[in-house]
């Protein structure tokens, strides 16, 4: 009995299915299709390679920067012969060994500059309280302004911030060279008929520079005086890593500062000249 069941509904199956073959009803199309499956592989995979290379060419530049030379080397810095607020003719040669951290600006600037070297000096104060960076870091400041900025107006304005500072300036012909090899944007902004009454809108950033003269990284505004201290005693002692860079610095690309043109817009105060805190 339980044979002749299973018999009669196998037979109602296949007779329901010979009715479906003969009057087959029109797929309902959802939303995906094996085409738009298709796409979306083939796009996932192009996303997934593209990643993968930017990946291993963020590493390879990465290795580049650490090292020192290599694949994608930014091309800033370089040597340089100025006078140092004692008036003395000196080359960046001398300071082989050790580490370079320099600064464009000028002394007549109302603002911009006073603030940053008050991070700059928390810094070199932090590096010479650190047993493992005390004395590797020299902090240089280079004058935009060698029309006003002589060695004796250098002198009196850095006993201000730190003892350790070491001033420079030079013919505007050596200025604009030193300035073009670290691509500092400068330019005079007019404030009356004295030829001598001008501020400067000027690029605002910290460069590292090794022991070897090579260029290292650069540290703009958004960096807090600790975060730069600890990138600097990162790249000091031989610890950087990928952490060690940032959107404000060059870091493991090599595009982020511009040819030319300022890296962060400064906005000039409207006051007089001469007041520089």
């Amino acid at each position: 009995r339980g044979s002749c069941v299973t018999k009669l509904v196998g037979c109602n199956l296949l007779r329901g299915f010979r009715l479906m073959s003969a009057n087959p009803q029109p797929r309902a199309k959802g939303p995906i299709s094996w085409q738009s499956v298709g796409l979306l592989a083939v796009v996932g995979g192009g996303l997934l390679t593209y990643y993968k290379s930017k990946e291993e060419e963020k590493k390879k530049l990465f290795q580049a920067t650490v090292q020192g030379k290599g694949v994608g080397k930014p091309a800033i810095g370089g040597t340089f012969e100025l006078i140092d607020h004692n008036g003395k003719a000196r080359k960046s040669t001398e300071f082989q060994g050790k580490w370079m951290f320099i600064y464009f600006g000028f002394t007549y600037c109302p603002d911009i500059c006073p603030n940053e070297l008050m991070r700059m000096a928390e810094i070199i104060t932090s590096l010479e309280k650190d047993p493992m960076t005390k004395g590797k870091v020299e902090p240089i400041f280079i004058t935009i302004d060698p029309e006003r900025d002589g060695p004796a107006q250098l002198k009196e304005y850095l006993r201000d911030w730190h003892p350790r500072m070491i001033g420079f300036t030079g013919s505007p012909h050596q200025i604009a060279e030193v300035c073009k090899k670290y691509r500092v944007y400068y330019s005079k902004a007019r404030m009356g008929t004295d030829p001598m009454d001008y501020l400067l809108d000027h690029s605002i950033m910290f460069y590292l520079v090794d022991g070897s003269g090579e260029f290292v990284d650069y540290f703009g505004k958004s960096l807090t005086a600790p975060d730069i201290f600890r990138r600097i005693k990162e790249y000091v002692t031989g610890t950087a890593n990928d952490s060690t860079h940032s959107d404000s610095s060059i870091g493991v690309r090599s595009t982020n500062l511009p040819l030319e043109g300022p890296p962060e817009p400064l906005v000039l105060p409207q006051r007089p000249v001469g007041t520089t805190r």
